[in-house]
């Protein structure tokens, strides 16, 4: 059995007097009719009303879980107690209650303490996230306070950030809806507004964290919800494949800037010790003075500190290692020497971005040019990513190369490697250790010529004979000889008996015998003489 009760407020008006209006509780009737009295007794003619915003549903069923839930219209009451009604009729137990008791705000501080740590980018998750309540209002934040109090509480680190990397949204009050009132609509009013401040693959990227969300809320923590609102969230349409290729130009200006940044890297801290010590403060009697002389005295000593300087040549090699292996700049910077074989030329990765470890094949000139590289730190590159980062942008500025992103070395090293048409796609695949190889179809038409090649090579000895305008000539990889076609033509022509009623005809038409010709004759050719057939 189902009761609804309204449980929303009692409004009394007077007309053409809003300053009048007030609100009374349900539960405040005798409040309502006392106020009233009070306002016939001044004469006006007051008007009350309760409103529809507040609805208790009540389902008591023998054998079933009770049931109790509060909406915001009468009309949401009655759709619940219909869906509820169905499904008992079906056998189905199902507990829509829960996703009205918390909102989808206590939803993401849940997910943020007890999911983001299981993942991988589970930071990056987090500060989305963070981002969200913060935006969502005053109750966001206080939310979000809550949840840095929780983290002290466990021990974890709190991450206050100092200035904002993302680009906030006014679309966030719905994260106060409760779970099982957030609709399509909400989302898709969020994610317009995102549409105009960032690019379409973040909108598409915060698309999949709230289909993850939404996944562990149904899957794992077991709240019932007559509809997930992200089945109805459309994606948008984007491309942003890069397909920027490396010219040889480019790669030899680019490799001369980074032995430029290797050189100066060498060169800064022992021109700063030269510095020092041709130039101690006891000489000088405050900093000012002495940074006059500063300036003069490195230009002096840059010539000594660039010939004693020992280059490691680190930006070299991390280009070199990109374009050769294919190998995302992360897996780069945390390769460690005791992953590299260099018997077996291979480099481990234990973790990549897809889960899964891996091995680099490593080139022979790849392995000298590692062999260079110092070892008094367990990270191959150890420089750290700002750096190189850093350090990449600077060098392109010095070579005046535009829109080129260490991630582009990924591109240009599997399109070398496909350009050389001796790698079928799965070994491709293996090369670049992407899961799917659907990732490698772009790579596809990289191979088209060499393709044709290997088809002309495999298929070159199929037709030895070939017509054309009736006459038939002798493919050149063929091995048989003209003369042994024409020997072979005639034998057959002997053993073809010729009916009489057509013995004239052929000898009008027949043709004189062809001379025997050999390969060697000046006179020789690959064109067989044609011999017509008479028809009967």
């Amino acid at each position: 059995m189902a009761h609804i009760a309204n449980r929303s407020r009692f409004r009394v008006t007077v007309k053409n007097k809003p300053e009048l209006t007030k609100y009374f509780s349900f539960s405040k009737l005798a409040e309502v009719e006392t106020y009233m009295k009070d306002l016939r007794s001044r004469d006006f003619a007051p008007k009350a009303v309760q409103l529809d915003e507040s609805w208790l549903v009540r389902v008591r069923d023998q054998g079933h879980k009770s049931l109790e839930a509060t909406f915001s219209s009468e009309a949401a009451a009655s759709q619940f107690v219909d869906k509820v009604t169905e499904e008992r009729k079906r056998g189905l137990f199902l507990d829509y209650t829960a996703a009205l008791k918390v909102t989808f705000a206590d939803i993401v501080v849940r997910y943020l303490l007890d999911e983001t740590g299981r993942k991988k980018s589970g930071a990056i998750l987090a500060y989305t996230l963070e981002g969200w309540l913060e935006d969502s209002g005053p109750r966001g934040m206080e939310l979000l306070n809550q949840y840095r109090d929780e983290l002290r509480a466990r021990g974890r680190p709190v991450r206050e950030p100092k200035f904002k990397m993302r680009k906030p949204s006014t679309e966030l009050a719905w994260m106060h809806k409760r779970l099982a009132e957030v609709t399509t609509v909400d989302i898709e009013a969020f994610l317009d507004d995102r549409l105009e401040v960032v690019a379409k693959a973040t909108v598409d990227r915060e698309i999949d964290r709230l289909k993850a969300i939404f996944k562990v809320v149904t899957k794992v923590w077991d709240y019932n919800l007559a509809k997930n609102p992200m089945d109805g969230v459309r994606r948008p349409d984007f491309f942003n494949e890069r397909d920027r290729r490396i010219s040889p130009d480019e790669e030899a200006r680019l490799m001369e800037a980074l032995a430029q940044l290797d050189l100066e890297r060498a060169v800064k801290p022992l021109l700063h010790s030269l510095t020092e010590a041709a130039l101690p403060h006891s000489q000088f009697s405050s900093n000012s003075a002495r940074k006059k002389v500063l300036v003069q005295a490195r230009k002096d000593l840059r010539a000594q500190a660039e010939e004693e300087a020992y280059v490691e040549p680190y930006l070299q090699a991390f280009y070199l290692f990109q374009v050769m292996t294919g190998a995302r700049r992360g897996e780069t910077v945390n390769l460690t020497w005791d992953r590299i074989d260099f018997k077996a030329k291979t480099a481990f990765l234990p973790e990549t971005k897809n889960g899964r470890a891996r091995k680099l094949s490593l080139r022979q000139d790849l392995i000298e040019v590692l062999a260079e590289l110092p070892r008094d730190t367990p990270y191959i590159f150890d420089v750290g990513l700002d750096y190189i980062v850093g350090a990449w942008n600077k060098a392109c500025g010095m070579a005046g190369i535009e829109d080129l992103r260490i991630h582009d070395c990924r591109h240009e090293a599997l399109s070398r490697v496909a350009e050389t048409g001796k790698f079928s796609v799965p070994e491709l695949q293996v090369f670049s250790g992407h899961r799917d190889i659907r990732m490698l179809m772009r790579y596809a038409h990289l191979c088209a010529s060499k393709l044709a090649s290997k088809l002309d090579e495999c298929f070159k000895d199929e037709a030895k004979v070939r017509v054309h305008c009736g006459r038939k000539f002798l493919n050149k990889h063929a091995t048989v000889k003209v003369r042994d076609l024409v020997e072979a033509a005639h034998d057959r022509d002997e053993h073809i008996a010729v009916p009489a009623a057509f013995e004239a005809p052929v000898e009008q038409v027949a043709q004189p015998p062809a001379p025997a010709l050999t390969v060697d004759s000046p006179q020789a050719s690959n064109v067989i003489p044609f011999r017509p057939r008479m028809r009967a």
